[in-house]
């Protein structure tokens, strides 16, 4: 199967494209608000040496504080470096954190590695990521790491150190143990939802699985540029207020969104797995369940297993998008699965 991305893509995603431009054009325009110093929504933020600042964050940039921040510094996307003294927490949904000066709250790293070389007086809590703990560091709190390493002077730690199953430091098997029964309830849970797709939905269900075989890579090019879409399109809600009401339904509409492209290509990679192994009159309940604990299985890879699983569900919202864009422009003619469909849900009876 090619991941070649073919030359009409040039022309589909045009659209997209100039939505991105459009969006990026009206957050440039509206006026920000009076703390756009410390509070931006793209772009580097930094505090100069000597002076202070009330909070510092931005949806998009790094941050630099080389004076002092009296509360909370944050970031969505971007590394974050302490060289100042900070009041607050620290956060970084995406990216690195250095931290060289005092922090009087919690460091929180989503996916992102963290290097503390002073005092933190609350916890280091990093989902996707390792923590370096150098010479000078003192952690008041706790330090836990769902999927990575606590190297250095781990002594530092004044509280309880706790990591996942990619753990540099002794855990407990009782906390081993948890963390697999929790991926067990959630992987079960997960191709709950796909089999339940494959019997509520059987028709748009194959007709985005044939786009995601079609063009995977479209698919996915597609589904990758709807992250920044999403994105802008949030943060021009949030900046008006009118567009407030629309944020609240718009974020976890994107959401919802993105699981049923993860439902959909928990489903695709079941159906090939079959195809693979010679059972593909297995039926779509067992290809459901099939690619829904593959694709949950790519969460335990470490260091990138929760970035894959992310990039798969971006792949299945792309061919989503692809399918809708291609609605218009279907054959007619055919039935609801089209010429020939090996995904449908009476495919093998076809067959046969």
């Amino acid at each position: 199967m090619s991941l070649a991305i073919p030359l009409s893509i040039r022309t589909s995603v045009r659209p997209l494209l100039s939505i991105s431009v459009l969006v990026a054009c009206m957050v440039t325009l509206l006026p920000l608000p009076t703390y756009a110093a410390e509070q931006q929504a793209f772009g580097r933020v930094t505090v100069p040496h000597g002076e202070t600042h009330e909070k510092v964050s931005t949806a998009v940039g790094d941050v630099r504080v080389n004076g002092s921040v009296e509360d909370d510094v944050e970031t969505g996307h971007g590394k974050v470096f302490v060289d100042g003294p900070v009041g607050g927490d620290v956060k970084s949904a995406v990216g690195n954190v250095v931290v060289r000066d005092t922090v009087g709250g919690d460091i929180r790293a989503g996916v992102g590695n963290v290097r503390v070389d002073s005092r933190v007086e609350g916890d280091v809590d990093v989902s996707h990521g390792n923590v370096f703990l150098g010479p000078n560091a003192r952690v008041g709190g706790d330090v836990e790491c769902g999927n990575g390493r606590i190297q250095g002077n781990t002594a530092a730690v004044q509280g309880d150190m706790r990591a996942g199953m990619a753990s540099g430091v002794d855990s407990d098997d009782g906390a081993s143990i948890l963390g697999f029964f929790g991926w067990m309830l959630l992987t079960l849970l997960f191709a709950a939802c796909t089999v339940l797709l494959t019997v509520l939905a059987p028709g748009t269900l194959s007709s985005v699985t044939r786009n995601l075989e079609r063009s995977p890579g479209r698919s996915l090019l597609f589904g990758v540029v709807s992250v920044p879409v999403a994105v802008i399109l949030c943060v021009v809600l949030g900046i008006s207020v009118v567009g407030i009401p629309v944020l609240i339904l718009l974020a976890p509409a994107y959401l919802a969104f993105v699981f049923f492209g993860a439902l959909v290509t928990a489903y695709f990679v079941g159906r090939r797995l079959l195809f693979a192994t010679g059972r593909h009159r297995g039926g779509n309940v067992l290809a459901a369940v099939v690619g829904a604990v593959a694709v949950s299985a790519t969460s335990l890879v470490p260091f990138v297993g929760e970035l894959l699983v992310y990039a798969l569900a971006l792949l299945g919202a792309g061919a989503t998008i692809v399918a809708l864009m291609n609605r218009r422009r279907s054959r007619p003619g055919y039935g609801p699965y089209g010429p020939y469909d090996p995904y449908g849900p009476y495919a093998e009876t076809r067959r046969g």
